[in-house]
């Protein structure tokens, strides 16, 4: 049997910003997308109502792209409005505080997804940035695989790098508004029960990782974790492979939640309660458990010396005690 033709119209590809007083980062982020190579881009910017001067950054964008500035139910629906307002048939969204590299991420996107008729998300990597814009380091991006995403309550996917197309958010539902944390490991796991997921080694994006960029909080995300999980078992058609490793992916997402509790804000009472829970509901995890201990570990290892180092730097300077 033939393959079917390739497209030959070049698709256009929407992507919305949501954001919220982030004047600070938005004309890198904006750039970014008006700097690419591909001809075909919509660029929706979707505004919270800033009163940062971020509107007047928007204003003078007039003409090059579209936004609106407006009170909304937070970030999931500030992108659903904006995917709802757009017309590509590709879709994507930018955090404020992140960019895309430039010049050629969409179109390396984009010749993927026409080559590949039976995928519905492609994604490539990212890199983290400082608050300067300097590259302080990679991710670690794997294949895309549901079982693992499930098993670890974790995923693979780099949002600012994917690709997503109309079509496949249309079939499984926009980002649910009621998760303010977690949004889109949740709209992957939808993606992925039904759909295609691709990853192609390139690297497609720049993330913050700098104090003020994320505002996370360890508790909501702890129980976005559990929550999504539990939504996940409750969709149709979960395969009988999945439901029978219910027990193992809930005792992840405990464990899984306990990890983000002490890392982002150090509830350290919360994270006790979820680890004995994940223990109980999967006492197989407490592997898993180990490995979150390790990482801990590594990464204080990493950072006392650090600290270390700028004290001793602040004592040199005369601006901190020695």
């Amino acid at each position: 049997m033939a393959s079917p033709p390739l497209p030959t119209t070049p698709p256009l590809v929407s992507v919305v910003i949501p954001c919220l007083n982030r004047a600070h980062f938005l004309v890198p982020t904006i750039e970014s997308v008006l700097q690419q190579n591909y001809p075909f881009i919509e660029c929706i910017v979707v505004d919270g109502g800033s009163r940062d001067g971020t509107l007047d950054i928007l204003k003078r964008y007039n003409g090059r792209l579209r936004w609106v500035s407006e009170p909304d139910r937070g970030h999931a629906d500030a992108i659903n409005k904006g995917w709802q307002m757009s017309r590509g048939d590709i879709l994507a969204w930018l955090n404020a505080d992140d960019c895309w590299v430039v010049p050629q991420a969409v179109t390396q996107a984009v010749e993927y997804l026409q080559a590949h008729q039976s995928v519905d998300v492609v994604y490539g990597e990212s890199v983290w940035l400082n608050e300067r814009g300097d590259v302080i380091g990679a991710g670690y991006w794997r294949e895309w695989d549901l079982d693992f995403a499930l098993e670890w309550c974790n995923h693979c996917i780099p949002q600012p790098a994917a690709f997503i197309r109309r079509q496949i958010v249309e079939r499984v539902g926009w980002l649910d508004v009621s998760f303010i944390s977690k949004k889109d490991h949740e709209l992957w796991l939808r993606i992925g029960l039904s759909g295609t997921i691709r990853h192609v080694p390139m690297v497609w994006a720049q993330e913050r990782a700098c104090p003020g960029t994320w505002g996370r909080r360890g508790d909501i995300t702890a129980a976005a974790c559990l929550a999504l999980t539990e939504k996940f078992f409750r969709l149709p058609d979960v395969p009988v492979s999945l439901e029978k490793k219910k027990d193992r992916a809930m005792s992840a997402a405990y464990l899984r939640g306990a990890w983000y509790a002490v890392k982002d804000g150090a509830y350290y009472g919360l994270a006790l309660r979820y680890i004995l829970k994940g223990l109980r509901r999967y006492p197989g995890n407490v592997r898993l458990l180990w490995h979150y201990v390790r990482c801990r570990i590594v990464k204080w290892l990493w950072v006392i010396p650090r600290r270390w180092e700028r004290a001793a730097e602040a004592c040199d300077k005369g601006t901190g005690p020695c």
